[in-house]
């Protein structure tokens, strides 16, 4: 059974000398109407100019812009393709049919024979996208196949006579410079390699990206020390030898020339910032972000809402969101997965946080931002007030009572580490209380929580339980019955009235402002039931 097809949008696009990101989320040909520039298809640069096509796979990240002196106005046909499943075990006659995703053709440009005819395919398609309600959907899926029996046959030219072989040639020249600007790289060389005299290299380099040979290749070495201005600790004659200068000098005269400011004027101005999951290292160092995220949805920060007023949700599945922000550095952990942080990388300079102590996350972000004071003031604060709570307790709490957190979920409960948050690191840190040894040796110690059954929680239970409830698919009903029972009604810290109930999205974060107002918290239930 054949593929089929089905028209989704048509939308106009348009660029000046900026770039501008797009996310593309389904299959789509890319048409140039007008002007000419650069495209790159997830880091797959090509030069466009009026009637050139592309396809692009969903899933993908395009980035574009017009080349000096020229505007650009490109038209995205995004349309669906819906498979056949196999029809072996369905009666005859039947078949199973299922949005298709995976890549359809190679990403990059196509060669049609009648770029005329696709002109009027399009602007036809987009006078028909345009009308209301009572545009004619029949017309449209027959002016998309048209479009397909056009493109499709000839996708990509495999010899020289189907392109232009000079455009092919300034492309080669810009593919080698993105990946081998750490080098020396002449005119000369370039030409050489391209097979044209050095003063018609210089010519066509010119005519097809609007930029001279040196001031593009410029921008490329300043654009990687831009990245490595925020992302390192490297001393300015490492950065310019990393990226193709002979020492910090030059590059600081290059940098200012395309930047308009010095590398250090550049690292200490405010930059654009989009954070996932940090969010209260931000706000503790004085920063509100452009946009954040968060693993349970900004939202839940119920801690940091006044603080986050006005500050947009990016999301945690997509950089769509993000993109029209137009970051200038991102800041995220390993909790969002491998295939969203290649994306991030592709958007903006990205740094990537492991799991760990959250004080020595905090103190590294505030040396690449420039904040140390900000940090080193926010820590002593931090560190006050745990020295004040521990007076406040001193009466109450023994010094080698012990202390855990817990959390009920529908099926298990967990013994909960230092890194997941809810708490656990203000009990053992400011406040001062010893873990139970079971907690200590299989949570702590490993650096992630523990499952374990009801039967198995008195062998982990503290001399004070905190416990938070995570009631997604009948927890909250499940944290009923194991309080009920008699396992529970047993524990010392039950018996003793020493088990504290706080909120999940109260004690969720392990950010350090989250933890501070944690700590208030956690203080205050000690001494309500302890007082």
């Amino acid at each position: 059974m054949r593929d089929l097809y089905q028209m989704k949008d048509i939308e106009r696009l348009s660029a000046g000398n900026e770039a501008h990101r797009r996310w593309i989320d389904s299959y789509t040909f890319i048409v140039a109407e007008e002007g000419k520039g650069e495209l790159r298809i997830d880091g797959l640069r090509m030069l466009v100019d009026s009637d050139t096509v592309l396809f692009c796979n969903p899933g993908r990240m395009i980035e574009y812009c017009a080349a000096p002196g020229s505007g650009l106005l490109l038209d995205l046909i995004a349309f669906r393709i819906v498979t056949s499943t196999g029809q072996e075990e369905w009666p005859a006659g039947q078949a199973v049919y299922g949005e298709k995703r995976s890549p359809w053709l190679p990403d990059g440009k196509l060669y049609p024979e009648s770029p005329y005819r696709i002109g009027m395919l399009v602007k036809e398609l987009r006078a028909l996208r345009s009308q209301e309600a009572g545009n004619d959907p029949f017309r449209q899926e027959m002016l998309l196949y048209e479009l397909l029996h056009l493109l499709v046959p000839g996708r990509h030219a495999d010899s020289e006579t189907d392109i232009q072989t000079s455009r092919k040639g300034i492309e080669l020249a810009i593919d080698y410079m993105h990946k081998h600007y750490r080098e020396e790289i002449s005119r000369d060389m370039l030409a050489h390699m391209t097979g044209f005299h050095p003063r018609f290299f210089s010519m066509l380099f010119k005519r097809e990206t609007g930029h001279s040979f040196s001031d593009y290749l410029a921008r490329i070495r300043i654009d990687r020390a831009k990245e490595q201005l925020l992302l390192t600790s490297g001393s300015l004659n490492d950065i310019a030898r990393n990226v193709g200068y002979a020492d910090g000098f030059y590059l600081s005269r290059k940098f200012k020339q395309v930047v308009g400011v010095s590398p250090t004027g550049y690292v200490r101005e405010p930059k654009k910032i989009v954070v996932y999951d940090l969010v209260g290292h931000l706000l503790a160092l004085g920063i509100k972000p452009l946009g954040a995220s968060y693993n349970q949805g900004l939202s839940s920060l119920e801690l940091l809402r006044e603080e986050l007023a006005g500050t947009p949700d990016v999301g945690y599945t997509s950089v769509e969101p993000m993109l029209e922000l137009e970051p200038e550095l991102i800041i995220a952990t390993d909790w969002l997965g491998r295939g969203m942080i290649e994306q991030l990388h592709k958007i903006a300079p990205t740094l990537v946080f492991h799991s760990g102590d959250p004080f020595e996350r905090f103190k590294s972000l505030a040396d690449i931002l420039k904040r140390r004071r900000e940090a080193e003031a926010f820590i002593a604060r931090y560190e006050e007030k745990g020295k004040r709570a521990r007076a406040e307790l001193s009466g109450l709490v023994g010094p080698n009572e012990t202390a855990a957190v817990y959390e009920i979920w529908a099926d298990c409960l967990w013994v909960m580490c230092e890194s997941y948050g809810r708490g656990v690191y203000n009990l053992y840190k400011p406040l001062g209380f010893t873990p139970p040894p079971k907690v200590k040796r299989e949570v702590l110690d490993i650096g992630h929580p523990k499952k374990i059954t009801l039967e198995e929680l008195p062998d982990y239970a503290a001399d004070h339980m905190f416990i938070s409830v995570y009631p997604v698919n009948g927890g909250a009903e499940r944290a009923v019955k194991v309080m009920e029972s008699a396992i529970w009604k047993q524990l010392p810290a039950v018996r003793r009235n020493r088990v504290y109930s706080i909120e999940l999205d109260v004690i969720h974060s392990v950010d350090v402002l989250s933890l501070e107002k944690q700590l208030d918290i956690q203080t205050q239930l000690l001494k309500s039931a302890l007082g």
